[in-house]
């Protein structure tokens, strides 16, 4: 019996992050966004971690396991948003944001995203209603 040659599937750039659904988002993305918005919004040339690149890998990777690559998103976005660099402080890294920041932020996301939801499923509601009635 001949063997069905597997189709191949377009290799993805992860680094590539304003070209990559945001659903699509890993570790690799999220530091290619850091270095390159730091070096966009505070002119930083080399991104440098908090601590080392391993410690910035699992806390992203557990963030994304936990909130979604779509609500990580937003939190650094809104974190670049807040942050004023410093002469001791002239980038932010993934680390920080993670281990300082998200927890001002995220309660606001999420509040944000349940809202949306919430709406969704009461127009959905709605419409099914109204299908119904006719």
């Amino acid at each position: 019996m001949a063997r069905k040659k597997a189709v191949k599937q377009p290799k993805v750039n992860a680094k590539d992050w304003r070209n990559l659904p945001t659903a699509a988002w890993n570790t690799l993305t999220f530091h290619s966004y850091f270095a390159e918005m730091n070096r966009e919004k505070f002119g930083v040339e080399e991104y440098v971690p908090m601590r080392n690149w391993g410690f910035e890998q699992r806390q992203i990777k557990a963030a994304i396991e936990r909130y979604g690559p779509v609500v990580l998103r937003e939190v650094c976005e809104q974190a670049f948003a807040d942050y004023r660099p410093t002469r001791d402080f002239p980038q932010l890294s993934a680390g920080f944001v993670l281990s300082f920041m998200a927890s001002r932020i995220l309660p606001r996301i999420l509040a944000e995203k349940a809202e949306r939801e919430r709406i969704e499923a009461e127009q959905k509601g709605a419409a099914d209603v109204v299908a119904i009635t006719w």
